[in-house]
């Protein structure tokens, strides 16, 4: 939840300092930043539990650490962009300093992205790997394993 306020108060930021409806869209801009920051915290916590589930030295835990800072650098500098712009809130405009910070935590948020994708589509961490398993093994992927006739081929 919290990449998708973020993405989307960056947007709405941008937009706003580009002219498009400046008093309206710099304030969802930060509101939607609001949003981000306040899911920031449990979103955190279940990264931080995966991670701690991670063989200690291992390449993933490696990536996974490079991961958790930049993604922890990311929220800095939207809490960062968020008291850039907090003064525009009431004014109804953009601040440079709040769409520019934006920008950058955007960045780093995609990198972080990046990283984390690796963890999962190159580590295969959370990853099953049954590409024939049922439909109901898929939705609880902690249910035993039932045979399927694509299993036996």
């Amino acid at each position: 939840m919290s990449i998708g306020a973020y993405t989307v108060g960056t947007a709405l930021l941008v937009l706003a300092a580009l002219g498009v409806d400046e008093p309206s869209l710099s304030r969802a801009g930060l509101l939607a930043v609001s949003g981000g920051l306040i899911m920031a915290a449990p979103t955190a916590l279940t990264g931080l539990l995966d991670w701690l589930a991670l063989p200690a030295g291992s390449s993933v835990r490696r990536v996974a650490t490079y991961h958790l800072v930049v993604m922890v650098s990311a929220t800095v500098v939207f809490a960062l962009a968020w008291l850039l712009q907090r003064p525009g809130y009431h004014a109804g405009d953009v601040r440079a300093g709040g769409w520019i910070a934006a920008l950058v935590a955007e960045g780093l948020l995609t990198a972080g992205g990046y990283l984390g994708g690796t963890i999962v589509f190159v580590h295969g961490h959370r990853v099953l790997g049954e590409s024939h398993a049922a439909p109901e093994r898929a939705l609880r992927p902690d249910a035993e394993p039932t045979l399927t006739r694509a299993s036996h081929e």
